[in-house]
């Protein structure tokens, strides 16, 4: 039987986390919470904030802290599960049911048997959820009104042009109001304005995301997941726990690694802003990540001396259609 890569290993640091798998690990997410790297990001953040005037010229490239679990797969805990199979004997009725005629139904033939021990084939789906913050410093500008008394403004010792806005009522098309300001200026009213372009601003930009492939790589809908998923699950620890009474088993490993899926996840859920100054900080967090064990079961059948084999969804125990295997090809 194929070792659970990994498995033995995580289960001590994993068990306490188990009483909170069914709580949404995104719902009540604050951008900072009191872990040690959290607050020495906010002490980091606040003390750049002193230095703005340090800031460098405008740059593409991305610099900054890097901080959460994301960035390294050896930091993120995987949890386990199964989905627990239907019984093998209603998965041996169902393949006999599914390759009789109408007219066998009818006459209740028996003319398939069973020739050898069902298996049961536990293949591996991923999961994973999380999130990514981005602290970046950018330019930006602010249009300032003014009161109508107001003829000079100075501001941190300079002097600000001040800007003329007239509006216009709402109601009146534009080619009617323009005939109309000709003779008078009574249905509008000015404004007065002044621009600051020299402003520096601190901002965030969030993202969060989920990701949901087969053990080979293949994105799984949403649909496809509940499918395979909508039974009852169980978290497992080792190898013991993938038994099943009454069947061979067999355990299918990922060929989609655990690196590999992280690495697809950030190109995922990474959204690095447009337009910046300076990056600060880079917030990456993995939230969840499972793999989760699908049961198909293989029945072996004779009629005559023609065998075949069917394979039974151990989740629904519907005949496992090719597109479903075809995922985890």
């Amino acid at each position: 039987m194929a070792r659970l890569g990994g498995m033995e290993a995580s289960a001590a640091r994993t068990t306490r986390a188990s009483a909170a798998d069914d709580s949404d690990p995104l719902k009540d997410r604050k951008p900072f919470d009191n872990d040690p790297a959290s607050l020495a990001l906010e002490e980091y953040l606040a003390a750049r904030l002193q230095q703005i005037g340090e800031v460098p010229s405008e740059t593409k490239e991305v610099r900054g802290l890097k901080t959460g679990n994301g960035w390294d797969a050896n930091q993120v805990i995987e949890q386990v599960f199964k989905i627990e199979p239907i019984s093998i004997k209603r998965a041996t009725e169902i393949a006999v049911s599914a390759n009789r005629t109408f007219r066998e139904r009818l006459a209740r033939q028996k003319n398939f048997e069973l020739v050898g021990s069902p298996l049961v084939e536990f293949v591996p789906i991923w999961r994973v959820r999380g999130f990514h913050e981005c602290y970046y410093i950018r330019n930006g500008s602010y249009k300032v009104n003014v009161k109508n008394d107001v003829v000079a403004v100075e501001v941190e010792g300079r002097s600000r042009d001040l800007m003329l806005e007239r509006r216009h009522s709402r109601l009146i098309p534009a080619a009617i109001m323009e005939r109309l300001l000709r003779l008078s200026s009574f249905l509008s009213n000015e404004s007065k304005y002044f621009v600051v372009t020299d402003a520096l601003e601190l901002a965030v930009k969030e993202s969060e995301s989920e990701l949901v492939v087969s053990g080979t790589g293949h994105p799984l809908t949403t649909d496809e997941e509940a499918e395979l998923t909508s039974w009852k699950s169980k978290r497992i620890y080792d190898e013991g726990d993938l038994t099943v009474r009454g069947a061979k088993t067999q355990i299918r490993e990922p060929a989609l690694s655990k690196e590999a899926l992280l690495s697809q996840f950030r190109e995922r859920v990474i959204r690095m802003p447009d337009n910046f100054k300076e990056i600060l900080s880079n917030r990456l967090q993995i939230t969840e990540l499972r793999r989760i064990y699908i049961p198909l079961i293989k029945i072996p059948l004779q009629k005559g001396l023609v065998p075949r084999e069917v394979i039974v969804n151990g989740t629904t125990g519907e005949i496992a259609h090719s597109s479903l295997l075809a995922l985890f090809e």
